[in-house]
């Protein structure tokens, strides 16, 4: 698509991740929405999935659906340990039952891991749930300054980096690794995996001789999860614009955006779909808990990873986690190291 954007040779509509809108907007690449939708229509969706699809306070694209990370279970291995889990996201674990929990998988139910994260190859904003979990930010309230360095930040990267040193996770699990989390769980080889909704069809398929459940994402001081999915967006190369904007409006109606949500197992972003109840053909039992789970996605960290040049600050921060979690690098310097790319990106 870039290439294709580039070329001026864009069709009229493009489906794209929310960590690309703001990278679109500033380079003129899709056109501003403002004051051709209608009035109220940001009031019927998502306050953080509606932040994401906004550059500089306009709106740039649509949000279509979402995707969010959960815990998936080894019902036999939690029978084993002798642990209910919570049924209500108000009652989702702290950080220190689930670690309880982690090492109990370890030391009674025989699982050689108690649990591990989605968080390899690009994925390392997939960190900052547990930040923000734990009170923390990685930029200020107006997206300027760095904020890793804070006391949360810090704690919270000595969290993170615990996991590796009590081996309550495999050690091929960290940012740069390629590993499957997702198979690791379906053999056996951890108790629970912090991943995503889209993993539903591959278990089902796969995970034939245990039983699995979902249950909520840890938290601490508050509940936070991860943004993910996709929005629609007008290029600057539309030759039928206001067609185009109408099929916007079209797609993500009520009733046309549960029919996609429920064919292709994805999460709505209208709020009157995430309060309600959607008869998912698979696993619908696993799909409510993360449909609730995606009202905790906070609107600052979808403002963050829509930064234009989030890139360069995700691609640092997957640097110095990994030399935090493999190399015995401190949290402090992690933080210091990434907060001085955070302000040289600022300044651009």
């Amino acid at each position: 698509m870039d290439t294709r954007l580039a070329g001026r040779q864009a069709p009229d509509l493009i489906r794209i991740q929310y960590q690309q809108v703001g990278r679109y907007a500033k380079a003129g690449a899709i056109v501003d929405l403002s004051g051709q939708l209608d009035a109220g229509m940001d009031s019927q969706f998502a306050p953080a999935l509606w932040k994401a699809a906004t550059y500089r306070g306009k709106s740039f694209a649509i949000p279509h659906h979402t995707d969010t990370l959960a815990v998936y279970c080894n019902m036999e291995m939690f029978q084993r340990i002798g642990v209910e889990l919570p049924s209500r996201l108000e009652d989702s674990w702290r950080w220190e039952e689930f670690i309880r929990i982690a090492r109990l998988l370890k030391e009674k139910a025989e699982a050689p891991f108690g649990f591990a994260c989605a968080w390899q190859n690009t994925a390392a904003y997939r960190f900052l749930p547990f930040l923000y979990q734990h009170g923390g930010r990685l930029l200020d309230a107006d997206l300027r300054q760095p904020q890793l360095s804070s006391r949360e930040g810090i704690e919270t990267l000595a969290w993170t980096q615990s996991w590796f040193t009590e081996k309550l996770v495999p050690p091929t699990t960290s940012i740069k690794s390629n590993e499957q989390t997702q198979n690791l769980f379906a053999n056996g080889t951890i108790g629970m995996m912090v991943h995503g909704d889209w993993q539903i069809p591959f278990l089902q398929e796969a995970m034939t001789r245990a039983e699995w459940r979902v249950t909520y994402m840890p938290r601490d001081l508050s509940m936070a999860s991860d943004l993910g999915g996709n929005c629609l967006a007008v290029t600057r190369d539309s030759k039928n614009r206001d067609v185009a904007i109408d099929f916007l409006r079209f797609a993500t109606t009520e009733a046309n955006m549960r029919d996609f949500c429920l064919a292709g197992g994805f999460l709505p972003v209208r709020k009157s779909l995430m309060e309600g109840t959607l008869d998912y053909p698979l696993r619908p039992d696993a799909m409510k808990v993360f449909v609730e789970q995606s009202r905790t996605i906070p609107d600052h960290l979808a403002a963050t990873v829509t930064l234009p040049d989030f890139s360069r600050i995700n691609a640092k921060l997957a640097e110095q986690l990994d030399l935090t979690f493999t190399s015995g690098q401190t949290p402090k310097v992690a933080a210091e190291n990434v907060d001085s790319t955070i302000r040289s990106v600022l300044k651009d």
